[in-house]
């Protein structure tokens, strides 16, 4: 009974992947922070914990994640802005918000800023850094299907 399962269903792949590799990058990303914040005030200590993150979320995410032959210089440059975007701009924005602005534990404004950037990264990566093109629409464009989320195959991209 498929419906019966609801909960025993398995996630579709590239979510479930995605999640392994952030649950990695978080820790990395949350250990340098606390390590760094001491001695580098909050800015400096987000930079390079982020930094650091982004690197292996990057290669791992790429090859592992999204499934991509090889990593290349466009990914990288899109994978950059999307990062600098979610990291550099929002995750500070948030840490204000939940830190200055909600009297919340720094460590706490940090983790909330973490969750927000993890969903506009998902979207980001599979949209945009590495898009799935047989989920495209035959005139182009970003389309979203039931193959849009199936695990991807062995089998060779198809032009």
């Amino acid at each position: 009974m498929a419906e019966s399962g609801g909960v025993q269903r398995a996630l579709p792949g590239t979510v479930v992947r995605f999640a392994a590799v952030g649950a990695v990058n978080t820790a990395i990303d949350v250990v340098l922070f606390w390590v760094l914040n001491a001695p580098l005030g909050i800015l400096a200590a987000n930079f390079v914990s982020t930094s650091v993150g982004m690197a292996f979320s990057f290669l791992v995410n790429g090859r592992h994640t999204f499934g991509a032959d090889r990593v290349t210089w466009r990914q990288a440059a899109l994978f950059l802005a999307t990062n600098g975007f979610t990291m550099w701009l929002l995750q500070p924005v948030l840490i204000h918000a939940a830190y200055d602005v909600a009297a919340t534990p720094l460590m706490v404004a940090k983790v909330v800023a973490l969750g927000g950037s993890v969903v506009a990264n998902f979207l980001l990566y599979r949209y945009v850094v590495w898009p799935d093109r047989a989920a495209e629409p035959a005139g182009g464009g970003v389309g979203v299907s039931a193959g849009a989320w199936s695990e991807r195959t062995s089998e060779p991209a198809r032009s």
